[in-house]
């Protein structure tokens, strides 16, 4: 393999060059952050794909919680476009290279040139690098996605500075958010009406509930009486839930926990006054947010 080195500026070029011929509108990144070369993908079939072909703050990768924009240029495949947002062709054709929030990568590509690249394809599963991930702690990319026509494009998490990709996504979140919620409840018909205090260092949350009697009967037990999901990753502080109206007698408990993209917070309030640990018991409920 050439060194990417050696075609930096031959690529930065050709790359500046093609967006004054596309009349493409210049985009934002934040890929290698350290400016020391991690910027690069290599396609076994298609060669070096650069994630920051045109400096920094120009053309190429933007990575954010929900997901990539912008492009990334190769040296054999021309531009490749992370979303339909870059060029506003989404009511056409919509695609886009999504993330949970958490650095795991999913969805489609589109280059011009070498069709639908899958950032999370199955083809290769149980092999650990069977689609693209990203370190919250570190920024760097690894895995694999796969091109139809261009075969295998691998993003490494180690090895030759030319062959990883980095970004400064996460690098200014220090940890998982904490616990400090005060949540209230309201009634209207048939729906449930929850607000929270917003949680420092939180970007969005998860909502759990189940009925108290089975609470009070399980002794408190999180992992019989969890029965759903309310809401995951969930970018507000209030939203109106449909009411599973309880026998008379009963009721219904609620709980949330603060995310962000190091990872998920806590549903405990305070662990010296409870029995056991909430997070472990809800997990186990299998009715637990992901």
């Amino acid at each position: 393999m050439r060194s990417p080195r050696r075609r930096r500026t031959l690529m930065s070029f050709l790359a500046a060059t093609m967006v004054c011929l596309a009349g493409e509108a210049a985009g934002s990144e934040n890929i290698d952050p350290a400016n020391d070369g991690h910027q690069y993908a290599w396609g076994e079939n298609a060669g070096w794909f650069n994630l920051e072909p045109s400096g920094d703050g120009a053309q190429g990768v933007e990575v954010s919680d929900s997901g990539l924009t912008g492009w990334m240029w190769g040296e054999n495949a021309g531009w490749v476009s992370l979303s339909c947002v870059n060029t506003g062709s989404c009511a056409a054709s919509s695609y886009h290279v999504g993330n949970d929030g958490l650095g795991t990568l999913s969805g489609f590509a589109w280059g011009e040139n070498i069709g639908w690249v899958n950032f999370s394809p199955t083809a290769c599963q149980p092999d650990p690098t069977c689609g693209v991930k990203i370190d919250a702690a570190t920024g760097y990319f690894r895995g694999r996605a796969w091109s139809e026509n261009a075969g295998w494009i691998t993003f490494a998490s180690a090895g030759p500075i030319g062959s990883t990709a980095r970004t400064g996504w996460c690098s200014g979140t220090g940890a998982t958010p904490g616990m400090g919620f005060t949540l209230s409840v309201s009634r209207s018909d048939e729906s449930v009406m929850l607000s929270w205090t917003a949680l420092s260092g939180a970007t969005s949350y998860d909502v759990v509930s189940g009925r108290l009697s089975t609470l009070a009967s399980s002794e408190g037990d999180f992992t019989v009486s969890t029965e759903q999901c309310l809401a995951e990753r969930f970018t507000s502080t209030s939203s109106v839930f449909p009411g599973n109206s309880p026998s008379p007698g009963d009721g219904l408990w609620f709980l949330v926990r603060g995310t962000n993209c190091r990872g998920h917070g806590t549903f405990d309030s305070d662990p010296s006054s409870q029995s056991g640990t909430r997070d472990g018991e809800i997990a186990a409920s299998g009715h637990g947010c992901h």
